[in-house]
């Protein structure tokens, strides 16, 4: 597979089906390469649909001042992807770790945004579908989402790459931390495992706190 990490558009097909062997070349010529826009990107298309299918609906009421709420809200969720980045390779870097990981965090880091691509691709299907009319569910207060049948169809390819992407994701963690996708699954476990314990104690004590009064 040649110049998976170079300078063509190749590691974007082979992440798909080669995930290995794809993020080991990208990790061993440049782990930073595309990280920052891997992560950013998908949290930006996102935000851009959400505001775009609120303002199909909303036509009437879109203010002067739309446009430049719409730059700033796709700023703030590109920086948030960022952020949880580098948040997440700590965490993650730190949990594999724990049993026998090797990763760097800039290797984790590489594994996590170039995992993100599946992800990326439902998130411009959905920017396309809200483009040609398909309606995003909307809340409906206290009740579940209005769901509208034409939706459906983005659902399927939703679950679809959802899992493409989670799969991706482990085998790339699994290769940069050198050890199996089951391990690569139970690193991730670890800080949820970690954060409902740690949840169950605080509401444990403010339960036992609140009966005391």
């Amino acid at each position: 597979m040649a110049n998976v990490a170079g300078g063509s558009i190749t590691p974007f097909f082979t992440i798909w089906t080669e995930p290995r062997a794809t993020i080991r070349r990208i990790v061993e010529t440049d782990p930073t390469r595309n990280v920052i826009a891997l992560a950013a990107v998908g949290p930006a298309i996102n935000a851009l649909a959400g505001q775009w299918s609120k303002a199909i609906t909303n036509t009437g009421n879109l203010s002067v001042l739309w446009p430049l709420w719409v730059a700033v809200t796709v700023a703030i969720h590109a920086a948030l992807g960022v952020v949880g980045l580098y948040i997440g390779a700590v965490i993650l870097r730190w949990s594999g770790g724990l049993i026998g990981g090797v990763a760097s965090r800039v290797e984790v880091r590489a594994a996590m945004a170039w995992s993100q691509i599946p992800g990326i691709a439902f998130e411009i299907v959905l920017l396309i579908a809200v483009l040609t009319g398909v309606p995003m569910p909307q809340p409906m207060g206290s009740a579940l989402p209005h769901i509208d049948p034409a939706f459906y169809k983005v659902l399927v390819i939703e679950v679809v790459l959802g899992l493409w992407g989670g799969i991706v994701g482990l085998y790339c963690l699994a290769e940069v931390q050198r050890f199996s996708a089951w391990r690569a699954f139970c690193s991730t476990l670890i800080p949820a495992l970690i954060a409902m314990i740690i949840l169950g104690v605080v509401v444990f004590v403010a339960y036992a706190i609140i009966g005391h009064h």
